[in-house]
């Protein structure tokens, strides 16, 4: 017999990773008039890909194919969330390597906001509001920032998009202290 480790935590992590990263390059710490975008593009890109995207997608299947000790309901809705979130940051990952048409990926964000209503919705109901559906909230919030943002071409908008995505990664921060075990 051996011991399951709860693939939570790197879900988590790459998260917490991805939108740390992300919120201070929209505040502008560690962008100057020197960058080079192409390459600060790039290698939003590689952190989306890995710690947004790869990470949330092996803790969806973990949840899916392990029995972990978890309910199966439970297990289905964090799955489904980190899958979400998961396909979600190879979108934008892809996005930055070959840029689309935005108008599509606002629809996009709308769609990501209606499912993370639900989650945040479904949160709250069984009792997770905290931190589970504040996550779920923070990131609505961002999904329907960020469209305006790229459109409008608001500075202001962005560093706002930014704060939010430093809230979420430290609202996380007790998820993946639960995840560990700590």
């Amino acid at each position: 017999m051996f011991n399951m480790v709860n693939p939570e935590a790197i879900g988590v992590f790459g998260l917490i990773v991805t939108v740390f990263v992300f919120g201070l390059e929209q505040i502008g710490i560690g962008v100057n008039k020197n960058s080079d975008m192409t390459k600060v593009s790039r290698s939003l890109a590689n952190i989306a890909l890995i710690f947004g995207g790869f990470c949330q997608l092996f803790t969806a299947l973990s949840l899916w194919f392990f029995d972990l000790g978890i309910d199966p309901g439970t297990r289905q809705f964090l799955g489904m969330i980190f899958a979400t979130y998961g396909a979600f940051w190879v979108v934008v990952a892809m996005h930055f390597y070959n840029p689309g048409d935005k108008k599509v990926y606002a629809h996009f964000f709308l769609a990501i906001f209606l499912l993370s209503a639900a989650y945040a919705y479904k949160a709250f109901e069984i009792g997770k509001g905290w931190p589970l559906g504040t996550v779920l909230l923070l990131i609505n919030v961002l999904t329907i920032l960020l469209p305006f943002a790229w459109y409008d071409k608001y500075p202001a908008l962005t560093k706002v998009c930014g704060v939010v995505n430093i809230l979420i990664a430290i609202c996380s921060i007790p998820l993946l202290t639960h995840a560990l075990g700590l």
